[in-house]
């Protein structure tokens, strides 16, 4: 009895870790539709008509060629894809205020209505990078981390109070993300 025991739960594990593999599959798949889609939506941009600022360009550039790299890598499983791609991503993101001010550049090219919407609520550019850091899909702590501030709480409650979002009402990070969709 306690080797049919034994061989039941090797079963029911091997099958959980099945159904982890396949839930790891389908999340990157998702990731890598939303990053094909965002890439094309930035191309996109770069090739309208109306002429963008340089800054707004680089900014996009540069996410494109990230993202083209990342997508490479899933696609060939080919980790020298990934080199340029980490390289990138740490240049990026080692100057907290450069790389806050190049995210919400893109956010402003690909989703001009969703940074006018803060513009309008009348949040500074810093506010609104801070925003940003949570569209980008990072929750508080993180963000107070990234900044390497603990006075990101003091700009979030400015930030909801701005916006009418009271502290026990939702999730900011929620509500900007939820926001970002809808606009």
């Amino acid at each position: 009895m306690l080797e049919k025991d034994r061989l039941a739960l090797e079963n029911k594990t091997l099958q959980l870790e099945m159904d982890n593999k396949v839930l790891e599959a389908e999340n990157l798949a998702h990731r890598v539709a939303t990053l094909e889609t965002e890439s094309d939506s930035l191309r996109a941009l770069i090739d309208a008509k109306e002429e963008l600022p340089g800054e707004v360009k680089d900014a996009i550039k540069v996410r494109i060629e990230m993202l083209n790299s990342l997508l490479a890598s899933y696609i060939t499983a080919n980790d020298q894809y990934e080199k340029p791609y980490d390289t990138w991503v740490r240049e990026l993101t080692d100057d907290t205020e450069a790389f806050m001010n190049s995210n919400r550049l893109a956010f402003q090219a690909s989703h001009p209505n969703f940074i006018r919407y803060f513009e309008d609520h009348g949040l500074t550019t810093e506010e609104i990078n801070y925003v940003c850091l949570y569209a980008i899909g990072l929750r508080g702590k993180e963000v107070g981390s990234y900044m390497k501030k603990r006075s990101h709480v003091n700009t979030s409650s400015a930030i909801r109070k701005k916006l009418g979002i009271d502290k026990h009402e939702t999730n900011i990070g929620i509500y900007v993300r939820k926001l970002l969709k809808s606009l």
